[in-house]
């Protein structure tokens, strides 16, 4: 058999290993494409997760939580997937946010279930100037008569080494970096136009390093805190259920799913305190999921809901935000090039990098029956019994069921005894008299996958999706009990490098460059192009990382564009 999600097994020798000796301690550090944003702007991140013990990458967790605070609380949240130690993702500030001083935090929930953990390890103070409203943080903007000191250089770091050159025409220019040490370096990468607008004093990564290294010793630990290993682990719990007979959940399942090839379905079963955790390898990118219970009689009206994974942890004193009238026409500029950008938002200014996924279904199993190429039927059954031998229809326990069938030890095929799970783009269809009664002129292939999957603790005999032309469901009626909820993902990893961006396009970016996750091994060298946008002005080039035992690195240099 095989268990593409046995994800208990997967983390279970991890967890032993962290039973028998110290507790993993993990911190979490961000770096930012800049400082200074305005309201409705996309705050790009690159995330490197510490082991405190080591002072090195933790490859253990896979998923790293972001919190943006006000003064008041908490305003805005993002996820980003960790694949040994790294990841990258962005946090979108919305229109609406008020003028002021933010800090911006993250951890793992590994790292937070430590007593007395400090959040502020790796917190990053952000400057947010809305351009829209005169909304301001309560007590949180200071009006000065001078603009304040931009604040004193970062000195360089560790054995990275950055030449932007002094001058640059309109169009593009090549950023070179070089590693001069003995150890790989990972790090970001960021250009970003320098208007006079002072960024917030905040931490450098060898101040984080410094910081985590000398943690006191922990005092202990929430031992109810599952790490996430594979990925993140989503909470739901059962709401509606106070009148039905005690135990009644208890023995049932539930799913949580989104639309697509299958790649977004888990199961697993009901807790006694009617809470449903899902383990799950992340799922990427903000979306709709489908929550629901199977096998509840029509009375049975109760649904899940999702709990959210952010703890809101205290982000202390956010210092006030100096305003400075001065500053009006820089701002009208990032105003402009932020709505500019909204509206040009296109493939051509960013670059998908490698994200860690986790396909359940091995494609190399799977048998597709595009629709068009046979005869239509009006029937669904019709098509199993004219042109799909993999599948068959049978009556199970009073119910029509549907059935793939499965190739034994000698290569012959056999119809199991239990039911296959039959999905509809990527969605669990538990009845499935639904899909036997659904218009087959809306499907536009169907994909059989013949062998047995695991999904958490719950096996299936096959697998059949239905893909629509519209990929959406269209027509499908499921039960009251099902629920549609907004999720929030992982923020999909990519580059700001706008190489591609057309001469149509009104370029008028505060971000020029932006790359989370560049590498290079000792002695290596690389040469980055980077576009240049319309107007002249001075550029900030930045780079910082950490060398594979840890130490902090980072490079700067200055950029002008004529």
């Amino acid at each position: 058999m095989k268990k593409f999600l046995l994800i208990y097994i997967l983390f279970l020798l991890p967890l032993l290993t962290l039973q028998g000796a110290e507790r993993l301690r993990e911190r979490v550090y961000l770096s930012t494409d800049r400082e200074v944003y305005v309201a409705g702007d996309r705050v790009w991140l690159s995330a490197w997760c510490l082991d405190a013990g080591t002072g090195q990458l933790s490859a253990f967790s896979k998923t790293a939580y972001v919190e943006l605070h006000s003064a008041s609380g908490m305003v805005q949240t993002a996820k980003i997937a960790l694949d040994g130690g790294r990841g990258a993702g962005f946090l979108a500030l919305p229109t609406t946010l008020p003028t002021g001083n933010y800090k911006l935090l993250a951890y793992t929930q590994l790292g937070a279930s430590e007593e007395g953990f400090d959040p502020l390890s790796g917190v990053r103070t952000l400057s947010v100037f809305n351009t829209f409203s005169t909304d301001r943080v309560e007590g949180g903007v200071q009006i000065v008569p001078e603009a304040p000191a931009a604040p004193a250089a970062t000195p360089a770091t560790g054995a990275l080494r950055l030449d932007a050159g002094s001058a640059a025409p309109a169009g593009s220019t090549r950023i070179r970096l070089t590693n001069d040490g003995a150890e790989a370096v990972s790090f970001s990468l960021s250009v970003r136009h320098d208007d006079g607008i002072p960024a917030p004093q905040g931490k450098h990564i060898a101040d984080f390093v410094r910081e985590v290294r000398a943690l006191p010793a922990a005092r202990g630990f929430d031992e109810s805190v599952v790490p996430e290993y594979e990925g993140e682990i989503i909470r739901a719990r059962v709401v509606g259920a106070d009148n039905l007979p005690a135990g009644t959940l208890t023995e049932k399942y539930a799913f949580i799913s989104s639309p697509g090839s299958g790649e977004n379905v888990y199961t697993e079963s009901i807790a006694a305190d009617g809470t449903v955790t899902f383990f799950t390898s992340n799922i990427y990118g903000d979306r709709e999921v489908f929550l629901e219970i199977e096998g509840l009689e029509p009375d049975q009206a109760c649904h899940l809901e999702l709990i959210s994974p952010f703890r809101n942890l205290p982000a202390g004193d956010v210092p006030a935000l100096p305003l400075y009238a001065g500053w009006a026409s820089q701002l009208e500029l990032r105003g402009l090039g932020m709505q500019l950008e909204k509206n040009f938002d296109a493939d051509t200014l960013y670059a998908a990098l490698p994200a860690r996924m986790h396909r359940i279904f091995d494609e190399r199993d799977r048998t597709r029956y595009t629709l068009d190429d046979y005869t239509r039927f009006p029937v669904m059954e019709e098509l199993f019994i004219e042109f799909i031998p993999e599948m068959r229809v049978r009556r199970m326990n009073g119910t029509r069921g549907l059935q793939v069938w499965l190739p034994d030890y000698l290569g012959n095929y056999y119809f199991p005894r239990g039911s296959a799970l039959v999905l509809l783009d990527g969605i669990p269809v538990l009845d499935h008299a639904k899909i036997l009664d659904y218009d087959p002129l809306l499907v536009k292939s169907i994909d059989i996958y013949t062998d047995n999957y695991l999904l958490g603790i719950r096996s299936f005999p096959g697998v059949a999706n239905f893909v629509t032309y519209k990929g959406t469901l269209p027509s499908m009626q499921f039960d009251s009990q099902v629920r549609i909820a907004d999720f929030q993902g992982c923020a999909l990893p990519m580059a700001y490098t706008c190489t591609r961006a057309g001469s149509d396009y009104p370029d008028y970016r505060q971000t020029l460059y932006w790359h989370p996750l560049l590498t290079l091994a000792p002695g290596e060298s690389v040469e980055l192009e980077c576009k240049t946008p319309a107007y002249s002005g001075r550029f900030e080039v930045v780079a910082e990382g950490l060398s594979a035992r840890g130490e902090a690195v980072s490079a700067q240099a200055t950029l002008d564009v004529r």
